[in-house]
Formats: C-alpha cells, sequence, structure tokens
C-alpha cells in the first residue's frame, strides 16, 4: 500500500540568496526531504527574493500575509522550524499541527547577563520552544541549556565540496588555515599571538585566512603592529570549490573561537580537507571534532601555541589523527543527517 507524500511546512528566517549556515541547511534538508523521500515541502521565510531567481524542487513562500502563512500551515502535516521561528508560529495556536524544532544557536548565551527586557522575551520564546512535540539540536552542548531533553542530530558537511585533493606530503609544513566570518569573537587574536611565541622559539608557522567580516581592517593592522604581516595572509572570501582548493594548500586548520559555538561544522570542512584541525575546547567544537582532533583550552594562548607545535611536529600523531579523521568524518555526510531528520518528521507526524 503507497502512503500520501508526507506534507512538511519548513520555517526558517532567512533563506536564498542569503548564505548563511541555517539558511544553507534549510535547503539542502528541503531538497532532501524532496529527492531522497518523496515529500512535498514548502519553505516559508521573511527573505524576499533579489537578484537572479533559483529554481527548487520544493515552493518557497517569502513573506507570506496572514493568509497566506495559515493556508501553508493548514495544508502540512507537519511544521517543522529550522530554528525557532516564533513570528510564523501563531497558527500553530489554531491548527494544533505536529511541531518540530532544532536548535540551531543559543537562546541563552552561556555566561552572558541581558537586560530585564530582552531576559523576559527570551523566556516566554524558551517556554514556547519546550512546548514542541519533538526538540532537536545541533549539538548536546546546546541541547542542554534549555534544561529540557532535546535529541541531538550533529550537522553534516559538503562533501562534495570539502575533501583532500592534496597529498599531506606535498603541503607546506607548519602552514595553518583559518576559514570563517573575520569577527571579534573568533579568536584570531589568539592566533596571531601564537605566531608570534612560535616565532620567539625558532619555529616560524604561516598563516591564511579565509573570509572577511568587519574586524578585518583592525586585524590587518594588528599584525602590522605585531611584527607579522609577513607570516599571514589575508586570503578574503571565497566561495565553493575555491574554498577547498586553498585549504588543501594546507596542513592545520584552526577553530579558536572566543565564544562557545552552537556546534561548529567549519572543523568538519577542515578535516574534510584534510587539515588537522585544532579548535577551543568548549560549546559543540568538542563534538564537531570528536577524538579526530586536537583542542586547546579557550582563550589560552600557551595552550594554542602548544596545540600548534604538537600538531606540526608529532608525526605519529599526525598519522593516528589523518586515520581518525577518514573514519569520523563518515557519520557526517549530508544524506546522513537528511534521513535523521526526516525520521523524526515521519514520528511527529506519525505518518506510519
Amino acid at each position: 500500500m503507497n502512503r500520501k507524500p508526507l506534507r512538511i511546512a519548513i520555517m526558517v528566517h532567512r533563506f536564498y540568496p542569503d548564505t548563511g549556515g541555517v539558511e544553507v541547511t534549510a535547503e539542502l534538508l528541503a531538497r532532501g526531504f524532496v529527492e531522497r523521500h518523496g515529500a512535498q515541502v514548502v519553505v516559508i521565510t521573511h527573505t524576499r527574493e533579489t537578484g537572479e531567481p533559483k529554481d527548487f524542487p520544493f515552493r518557497v513562500l517569502r513573506a507570506p500575509g496572514k493568509r497566506e502563512l495559515f493556508k501553508a500551515i493548514s495544508g502540512a502535516d507537519v511544521v517543522f522550524h529550522n530554528n525557532p521561528c516564533m513570528q510564523f508560529y501563531w497558527p500553530q495556536l489554531l491548527l494544533k499541527r505536529p511541531w518540530v524544532v532544532v536548535l540551531r544557536t543559543w537562546m541563552r548565551m552561556p555566561g552572558e547577563t541581558y537586560p530585564i527586557a530582552q531576559t523576559l522575551k527570551n523566556a516566554v520564546k524558551i517556554a514556547m520552544v519546550r512546548r514542541a512535540d519533538r526538540l532537536l539540536s545541533n549539538s548536546a552542548a546546546l541541547a542542554g541549556h534549555l534544561g529540557v531533553p532535546a535529541k541531538v542530530i550533529h550537522n553534516s558537511y559538503r562533501s562534495e565540496i570539502f575533501k583532500s585533493e592534496v597529498p599531506w606530503a606535498n603541503r607546506p609544513e607548519r602552514s595553518l588555515v583559518f576559514l570563517g566570518r573575520l569577527s571579534a569573537d573568533k579568536g584570531i587574536w589568539m592566533l596571531f599571538a601564537a605566531l608570534r611565541q612560535l616565532r620567539e622559539q625558532g619555529s616560524e608557522h604561516r598563516l591564511t585566512l579565509i573570509g572577511d567580516g568587519d574586524h578585518r581592517a583592525a586585524l590587518e593592522q594588528q599584525v602590522v603592529e605585531m611584527g607579522i604581516s609577513d607570516l599571514v595572509h589575508f586570503r578574503g572570501a571565497l566561495q565553493g570549490a575555491a574554498i577547498n582548493e586553498e585549504l588543501n594548500r594546507h596542513r592545520i586548520g584552526v577553530v579558536p573561537s572566543e565564544i562557545p559555538e552552537p556546534f561548529g561544522t567549519v572543523a568538519l570542512e577542515l578535516m574534510g580537507a584534510g587539515c588537522l584541525t585544532v579548535v577551543a575546547d568548549h560549546g559543540g567544537l568538542p563534538e564537531a571534532v570528536g577524538d579526530a582532533g586536537l583542542r586547546f583550552t579557550p582563550k589560552s594562548v600557551a595552550s594554542l601555541v602548544q596545540k600548534l607545535a604538537q600538531a606540526a611536529t608529532d608525526e605519529t600523531l599526525q598519522t593516528e589523527l589523518r586515520a581518525k579523521m577518514a573514519r569520523h568524518l563518515e557519520g557526517y555526510r549530508e544524506p546522513v543527517m537528511i534521513d535523521k531528520f526526516y525520521q523524526e518528521m515521519v514520528k511527529a507526524a506519525k505518518h506510519d
């Protein structure tokens, strides 16, 4: 007996042409639900389409009016919030559709204090999210911060883009790479301090920064003031295969974030490109690398220096980590994540 296609409404604040992590994941899941499982999907977003239109195998409802929103949700078997999207929540109060929520970022940043108005707003939002039929999370670190059980489904990485194409022996020794937004919370200053300390110890490492952001000018000035401008190359923002090509020119990838990342897909991308990966030991980053990467004490330059030197010189460790990376990444391919999320949609909708 053939079942009817499962009808899924996916809520996401922003969507294509925006290209952040939540937006990309929403497109990946929507496409996977359709192509791998034959579902009927509508993506509902605040983002209006600009520039070149893009064809999708699903419908995209942009900045819907109240009637459009109500109609879309009334036609769904299950409503899926790809991170809580409470502006679109109100029809669910009336229609009582099964509701799945995945947490992709902190609703309360660990260690942060907020003004009273923001605290109250957060409390209301958290109380509503706790009512979801199924609550999911990027990481165990993120799952625990609301004080209610949430099933962990880790992010995937784009294995068709991020892959090791340059042999280890052909990559320059002591070559470091950072991939991400150039912002103050990414801990890039620690990398600069580590470079200077390693140089003082007689071991010069060279660093490439892939990405852009509002902190770039300050970082460029900082390397000049520290006397390490000859060791640091600002590569700028790259896209797709160009990112992987640049990553393949390096041996060691570093994620020195000062704030606890909700997960850290970038760590998987670095490993996928064949880089030994060193991450700050907080938030979801330890889960992202598992036992296939190295961890340093957050905000500790001394700890970072130690791990970078170890990754650059310990050949036995290099061999062990490279073998572990290949095994570790198998569990983070896109079809694995898509299928796990789809099973949660089926369970919530009781679509047996």
